[in-house]
């Protein structure tokens, strides 16, 4: 039987290679997504700073959750100082040094990084000239700064600057690009906000000892701390790289999801029309003797032989895939420059074994049922198609369809982050649904179309109405990846752009200051905003500072696991002339008291608390608490779901820094003065419209990951609609050439598939919008309480254009090329 199925392979080489075309590109894209995924576990940055360390020690730096990923704190967890002494107690530990990170940004703007000169050894940074910093005012730096020792350097801390004397030039073998400052002792306890901790112990092993087993014994004499080694290292020098490993994850996790979906779908859709368009062949070999076993079991082997090599060859094109897509997150921001993927055979393997086992289940399910029926009856059905669909898949269909309905519409009952996510979800079912109702749609499509046809003159559009009603399946199978494409790029593109476009009007419409000052390169500490409030020219100056809390997310009443969340502090004095939270209940006012906290309506309804209830949650530093809420708000989306005291906050952040200053300019200030006083405190002011809301980085970044993996995803489906459509076309070579020998010329015969085609693209971009269309409101509803979406005209034009130039130029090419050969013979 093997060797019969590579004859059948040799002989029917046209049809298989759109096979091996469609299954190639599954493969490149489920190993793609897998890396990335991989990467989300294993991959990182590597340590600058602490490369010289053999282990790294530092706090738990995220939350267990029960069944489910660990939840990222947003803040460094510190540890206490002591720690650094009880680590030097265990043997094998030659030096435990503690480290501490303090922003700082020099006098031309560039953000630097400053810690004290004992953690040097980590490096290891060893003195190049000069001396090691001994006063609260010395600097050891290096050569990137081109300063000498002796001289005079000006640097700033939370918009304060300060002149430091540069005492030493240090370098080190690796340093990497970051520059390197390093403070002594005193000048670092000055800075740093939160005395009596550090950051991380770096540690220094005796020669003898392994640091694997030494990481080991360090957990186990020594509470409450995480140990790093290797490659890890990075992760808790630098939290961006964890941080990215985390957001990769996540965010890699939900499109590969999708990814495979489709990747199975449109595989599953190609072998379905290679078997179909073999099924007189398969209904000769029964009639001349085949049982249905050998005819299904040489059909099976044929898929093997040219999916497993297909699978082989795409799966190693998708290790570059992954190249390319890390390349462009990193563009996006959301993971470092320095950030490695992680490559391991598994996401080849697993993307192997999808592919081949989508390709072996359909066609299974292609061929099962013309492989089982009499020889004469599948001699007859051979020759049209059936739009009648089983009952289980009538069933099943119908039941997709009306779940998605529901789906999309649950965010009117269920707001915040669960209830996107459902409408997000919901145009899976009903795109499956819609597949599987496939010859139902296009039968219903035809019965529309059909009374214009039937009144045209044309012998092409009566020619080409006819082809659409025989064979309603071949139709289906270009309607629904095209359609699949426009519902799902529309959702996934939309989807952020309804979101950011009501956060950007919460902001605005919440914005009551005149001003928003920041700092250059940097945050603004408390004493700086305090000089701000006593500028001549400044009337009322708000701190606001940003982070971001975990708390419990419930789904109809029950836990579902740790959401973060955006957090603001602001102070609460007359915090009404800067800042309209659009307060529902409560007042913010009793901010000001100690242990309390204002909600968004959103996260109290998902939350299940109400005004006066204990609201639990864990600050950015994993410190866990609860309070109370003394007030709920209706722009959460725009200024964070979570407000609490500016003081509060700033405990439970790394810098302990403000990010800006909400400011109103004094009564006949003019705007240049308070420009002018501004600048001599070394801050810039923009006024309200220039203010973004509240993480709108993060979605930006997020946005950009989706418009990239879109691209991607739909530029498979475009090749493989292509495909699929240079298959069908391919294959009705006996047909075309038959209606020309009953007189019908080449132009009407392109004129009769190009009214298929057309017909095709509408029907898809109908079917496509429609698909879209709840999903997308529940969003809005979600976000807004208004079932209107935000759509990009021109995207959309973009999306429905690209499926009319694949169904076009598909069948044009595919149809001039049959013709062309026929010729030719």
């Amino acid at each position: 039987m093997w060797s019969f199925a590579k004859e059948s392979i040799r002989h029917h080489r046209g049809g298989f290679a759109g096979v091996f075309v469609a299954v190639f590109l599954c493969a490149a894209l489920i190993t793609a997504m897998g890396v990335l995924i991989e990467s989300g576990l294993r991959g990182g940055t590597d340590a600058q700073r602490l490369q010289a360390a053999d282990v790294v020690v530092g706090a738990p730096q995220s939350l267990p959750v029960v069944e489910d990923m660990d939840a990222p704190f947003s803040e460094r967890v510190l540890l206490p100082e002591d720690v650094a002494a009880a680590i030097a107690d265990v043997p094998g530990v030659g030096q435990a040094v503690g480290t501490v990170s303090i922003p700082l940004a020099d006098d031309g703007g560039r953000s630097l990084s400053a810690a004290a000169w004992d953690s040097a050894a980590l490096a290891p940074y060893e003195l190049t000239a000069g001396e090691a910093p001994r006063a609260a005012t010395d600097v050891v730096v290096d050569g990137s700064f081109g300063a000498a020792p002796g001289e005079r350097l000006m640097l700033s801390h939370g918009g304060v600057p300060s002149e430091y004397t540069v005492s030493g030039i240090a370098s080190a073998q690796d340093a990497g690009s970051t520059p390197a400052v390093f403070l002594s002792a005193a000048g670092a306890d000055a800075l740093w906000p939160h005395p009596g901790s550090v950051a991380t112990v770096g540690v220094i092993a005796d020669s003898s000892v392994d640091p694997e087993q030494l990481a080991a014994d360090i957990e186990n004499r020594v509470d409450g701390v995480v140990t790093y080694t290797g490659d890890r290292r990075g992760d808790v020098e630098n939290l961006g790289g964890s941080a990215a490993r985390s957001m990769l994850l996540l965010l890699s996790g939900s499109l590969a999801g999708v990814a495979v979906m489709t990747a199975v779908f449109v595989t599953a859709g190609t072998l379905s029309l290679s078997i179909l368009g073999r099924r007189r062949e398969f209904a000769m070999l029964r009639a001349v003797g085949a049982s249905s076993g050998q005819t299904l079991g040489m059909i099976i082997r044929e898929v093997l032989l040219v999916s497993g090599a297909a699978a082989v060859l795409g799966a190693a094109q998708g290790f570059g895939l992954a190249y390319l897509l890390g390349a462009q997150f990193t563009a996006g921001g959301i993971i470092p420059e320095d950030f490695a993927l992680a490559y391991s055979p598994l996401p080849a393997l697993a993307a192997v074994v999808l592919s081949v086992a989508a390709a072996v289940g359909a066609s299974l399910v292609s061929a099962r049922g013309t492989v089982r029926m009499a020889p004469t009856t599948a001699l007859r059905e051979a020759v049209t198609e059936k739009s009648q669909l089983g009952r289980g898949r009538r069933l099943g269909g119908v039941s997709l369809v009306a779940a998605g309905l529901v789906a999309a519409l649950l965010p009117a009952a269920l707001p915040g982050t669960a209830g996107l996510a459902v409408a997000a979800s919901s145009v899976l079912l009903l795109i499956i649904g819609a597949g599987m109702l496939g010859p139902w749609i296009v039968a219903g499509v035809l019965r529309l179309v059909k009374p214009l046809l039937g009144r045209s003159p044309s012998a092409s559009l009566a020619l080409a109405e006819a082809n659409a009603s025989a064979f309603p399946r071949r139709l289906a199978s270009g309607i629904i990846p095209l359609a699949l494409a426009i519902a799902l790029g529309s959702v996934q593109l939309f989807m952020p752009t309804t979101v950011e476009s009501e956060a950007d009007r919460q902001s605005r419409d919440g914005m009551v200051a005149d001003y928003m000052v920041s700092a250059p390169a940097s945050g603004i500490s408390a004493e700086l905003a305090a000089d701000v409030a006593g500028l001549p020219a400044v009337d009322t100056a708000t701190p606001v500072a940003h982070s971001a809390v975990l708390a419990d997310l419930r789904f109809l009443g029950t836990e579902d696991g740790m959401e973060a969340y955006g957090i603001q502090g602001v102070d609460p004095q007359d915090l009404g002339a800067t800042l309209d939270l659009d307060v529902i209940e409560g007042s913010l006012d009793r901010l000001a008291e100690p242990e309390t906290v204002a909600l968004s309506v959103n996260l109290a309804r998902e939350s299940g608390v109400g005004l006066g209830e204990e609201f639990a949650f864990h600050y950015g530093d994993g410190t866990e608490t609860s309070a109370v809420v003394v007030a709920t708000y209706q722009r959460g989306l725009g200024f964070g779901d979570v407000t609490v005291a500016n003081d509060t906050l700033l405990q439970h952040t790394t810098a302990g820094l403000n990010d800006y200053l909400l400011v109103n300019a004094a009564d006949g200030a003019a705007g240049s003065d308070l420009a002018d006083q501004l600048a001599g405190l070394g801050l810039t002011a923009a006024d309200r419209d220039a203010a973004g809301a509240a993480g709108a980085a993060e979605r930006q970044a997020e946005s950009w990951v989706n418009i990239i993996a879109m691209l991607v995803l739909l530029g498979y489906v475009g090749l493989s609609v292509v495909n699929s459509l240079v298959m069908a076309t391919a294959r009705r070579r006996p047909e075309l050439m038959l209606l020309r020998s009953l007189g019908a010329s080449d132009r009407q015969l392109r004129r009769m598939t190009g009214a298929e085609s057309l017909l095709l693209v509408v029907a898809a971009v109908v079917l496509g919008t429609a698909l879209a269309i709840p999903p997308l409101m529940g969003i809005a509803v979600n976000v807004s309480g208004i079932p209107l979406p935000t759509i990009q005209p021109w995207v959309y034009l973009g999306l429905a254009g690209a499926a009319a130039v694949i169904g076009f130029g598909s069948v044009s090419v595919a149809t001039r090329a049959a013709l062309r050969e026929e010729k030719q013979r």
